[in-house]
């Protein structure tokens, strides 16, 4: 039997977008199988536990309020964390450094006690500071914003003494956990 080239041609025209279909359903059903969800198997012991509370309590003069928001989200390949701890404080004047510094040494020795890896440790007290961490198959940073001055009566209310200052510490931790590498990670 000879098939002629127009018959060629035809089954080609036929073939070629079945093909290309079954060629992207495949790659999409590969592509939903590297999905990694959150899950706490996929944090590292620092992030699920970490907070500033017990540092800075020290300082608090009046009052304080410590809010921590946070999220996390699938990606291909990694799931993403975050965390975020908004802290208002009234601290005696002058202690600005000392939280900073304390706060910086906690981060340390945190990721020391669960075992991570400090990458790099760069800025200061008066600009904020960045520590970047590896631990296991994660990989994250933490970012202390430098200090907002605010009123001391917004954190305690009426009343504020002199020698007194209200201060807004930001810290915000994201960690990315990787499934295979860094190449294959990839925001959905």
């Amino acid at each position: 039997m000879k098939i002629k080239p127009q018959q060629l041609l035809k089954i080609w025209k036929m073939a070629f977008p079945i093909s290309f279909l079954c060629a992207l359903i495949l790659s999409e059903i590969l592509a939903a199988d590297d999905i990694v969800y959150p899950a706490p198997e996929n944090q590292s012991s620092f992030i699920k536990s970490y907070s500033p509370a017990d540092v800075i309590a020290p300082f608090s003069l009046e009052g304080s309020q410590l809010s921590g928001p946070g999220g996390s989200t699938a990606g291909r390949g990694c799931a993403f964390h975050e965390k975020e701890f908004q802290a208002w404080l009234v601290i005696a004047s002058r202690k600005e450094p000392a939280v900073m510094a304390a706060v910086r040494q906690d981060l340390k020795s945190k990721l020391g006690g669960e075992g991570a890896h400090i990458v790099s440790d760069s800025g200061n007290a008066r600009e904020g500071f960045r520590l970047s961490y590896s631990a296991g198959k994660s990989r994250g940073s933490g970012v202390v914003d430098s200090l907002m001055t605010v009123d001391p009566e917004t954190v305690t209310g009426p009343g504020a003494r002199a020698g007194e200052v209200g201060i807004k510490l930001r810290l915000q931790i994201k960690e990315i956990w990787y499934k295979t590498s860094k190449r294959a990670c990839r925001k959905l």
